[in-house]
């Protein structure tokens, strides 16, 4: 089950690098356009709310499992 939500917010994660769609961070900031930056599968942590899209720099982006929502 968890792979699967991960599958998930790695496709909602790069489909909105690619698409250029805008992206609103913790505190209403809005992103026009993400570089999308590879995620590490065994980095990134799936919770019981969030899933947070790790590599090796950090945080990337974060994924609202229940809106399928992308946040930086």
């Amino acid at each position: 089950m968890k792979q699967f939500i991960l599958d998930q917010a790695l496709d909602a994660y790069r489909e909105v690098c690619l698409r250029g769609i805008p992206v609103n961070d913790r505190k209403g900031n809005i992103y026009p356009i993400l570089s999308y930056q590879r995620p590490s599968v065994r980095l990134s942590k799936v919770g019981w709310k969030y899933v947070h899209l790790r590599n090796c720099n950090g945080d990337i982006a974060r994924y609202n499992i229940k809106t399928g929502e992308i946040t930086v």
